[in-house]
């Protein structure tokens, strides 16, 4: 039997819920399972191994840590584009940043944490919006952003910095022509240093601790629906280990805070802010 027609036994599914859900916490449901089948399809492929059995032993050995990764890359999706759900972009223009700046102290630097960044249109929004209202507006006001995420692929992307038609359909023309340049690939945009500087990517598994300042806001959106209660409490815990009191968490639309509430206070639909006392 070759790998181009191989099919994913439940039993060979199993092992890679199994995989996903002890090294990231994410429990692939049942429905991922043509999902699964289809993205590690082509690893076979590539290594020319003849069944999902075989590719995950290939990948638990230890001389294979670099497929290891490989299979963690194809498992997690990421789909997203610049200044994705507008309510947000609104909220922290018109409400988070005035506050902020009211309460300014000299030396104090705006820190936002985008904790599931992907190809970085997130963390790449966060850096030119703070930009525009805090660091480009005022002299002496600076700004920091971290983009996290477990996905080694999307990381190298997003440092890049280079997008297409679908990641930049939000964008107005005023901000398409100060915040980006046109790269060598005919229809594509890149991100101006003066943003890229801005942001600052790393590898991060939410399951683990993050050793960093604490942060005025973090994004944590469209990922939680991939945990179940134990990872979510575990993600919650070392989100809000980070967040200043005072500061604000914004989920995904499909999402809530399960645990740690008591630490919250509801703002809006899918924003929280973290109560003053710890």
């Amino acid at each position: 039997m070759t790998a181009t027609d191989t099919t994913l036994r439940m039993r060979e599914f199993k092992l890679f819920q199994d995989l996903m859900y002890s090294h990231a916490g994410i429990r692939l449901s049942e429905k991922k399972h043509s999902l699964v089948q289809n993205r590690l399809r082509k690893r076979l492929q590539t290594l020319k191994l003849n069944s999902y059995g075989e590719y995950y032993e290939f990948i638990n050995d230890k001389r294979n840590k670099d497929e290891f990764q490989n299979c963690i890359n194809a498992l997690t999706t990421n789909e997203t584009f610049f200044f994705r759900h507008k309510n947000h972009w609104d909220y922290l223009a018109e409400t988070i940043v005035p506050e902020w700046k009211r309460d300014y102290r000299p030396g104090q630097i705006f820190r936002a944490w985008s904790a599931a960044s992907s190809t970085g249109e997130e963390p790449y929004s966060l850096g030119i919006l703070l930009y525009d209202l805090i660091a480009g507006d005022s002299a002496g006001k600076k700004v920091e952003v971290l983009a996290t995420d477990i996905n080694h692929d999307v990381i190298a992307q997003a440092k890049r910095g280079e997008y297409g038609e679908y990641s930049l359909q939000k964008l107005t023309k005023l901000c398409l022509k100060k915040y980006f340049a046109a790269s060598a690939t005919p229809g594509s945009f890149r991100v101006i240093d003066k943003i890229r500087h801005i942001v600052d990517f790393k590898i991060h598994n939410l399951q683990q601790p993050l050793s960093n300042s604490q942060f005025d806001i973090v994004f944590l959106r469209n990922v939680m629906i991939y945990f179940d209660e134990k990872s979510k409490h575990k993600v919650m815990e070392n989100i809000t280990r980070v967040l200043k009191p005072g500061g604000y968490l914004f989920l995904g639309g499909a999402e809530t805070i399960s645990s740690l509430h008591n630490q919250y206070s509801y703002v809006r639909p899918t924003i929280y802010r973290k109560t003053s006392h710890e």
